[in-house]
């Protein structure tokens, strides 16, 4: 089967090939509901390691070294059930915040003694603007009370991990923002529809396979082993036959 061929095929078949994709983007579209987002509120904090625990002249026992390997610890702890439980006793009543509520991780821009920590939710998008009940307030609470935290008992959460003489500062934050889409939401669409046109192209070769009518002299010679000789021309509408 050669390219003309094959288009030829796709052609005669062009609703199916083009009607597949269509009818399941719109599908997709109308069987998604309100769209949600993920609001996040984001701060970063820095850590002054002691002069006590520098090895001097140990190429492992610097300070940028000692405070990465903190930073990646204490970025395991922040987001426990007991730092989060440390962090809702500070809520009031009716405002709560779960440990997978809580991250962090080492700072894209410092990776020696910075952390970024984010509070995150997925809400519905109508959520927002809603007085009282706007989603943003309670994170922009609950990363407040993070700072508190951090700033009241991070030397207590460093003891943990063995250096308790570690001191925390809050650098940056906290600001309430909405997240951007992840890429499993931004890409479902058109992967959707492009899995249905791979599948119409697929029903469309299949149904070619199996449709037994004659479209081509080539298809009458190999059917019947005889040279065309003549056609009969389809009748229009509107012309009488008999």
């Amino acid at each position: 089967m050669d390219v003309r061929e094959a288009a030829t095929i796709l052609m005669r078949r062009w609703w199916l090939v083009l009607g597949l994709p269509v009818v399941v983007a719109l599908l997709t579209v109308l069987s998604g509901g309100p769209d949600d987002v993920t609001v996040e509120a984001r701060l970063r904090f820095a850590i002054d390691i002691p002069r006590s625990v520098i090895v001097e002249g140990s190429d492992e026992g610097t300070a940028a070294k000692i405070g990465a390997a903190l930073i990646d610890d204490i970025a395991r702890v922040i987001p426990s059930e007991a730092f989060a439980a440390a962090v809702a006793d500070r809520l009031p009543a009716g405002v709560d915040v779960s440990a997978g509520e809580i991250a962090s991780e080492l700072s894209a821009t410092d990776r020696h003694r910075i952390a970024d920590v984010w509070v995150r939710r997925t809400v519905p998008a109508d959520a927002l603007g809603v007085p009282g009940a706007d989603p943003r307030e309670d994170l922009g609470m609950i990363a407040e009370k993070v700072v508190e935290e951090l700033e009241e008992n991070g030397s207590q959460w460093f003891a943990r991990l063995g250096e308790d003489e570690v001191a925390l500062t809050v650098i940056d934050g906290p600001t309430v923002s909405i997240a951007a889409a992840s890429l499993r939401s931004r890409l479902e669409l058109p992967m959707r529809v492009a899995l249905a046109l791979v599948v119409g192209v697929g029903l469309a070769f299949l149904l070619h396979a199996l449709d037994p009518r004659l479209y081509t002299d080539a298809d009458a010679e190999d059917a019947s082993g005889a040279g065309v000789v003549g056609r009969i021309p389809r009748a229009k509408r509107g012309w009488r036959t008999s």
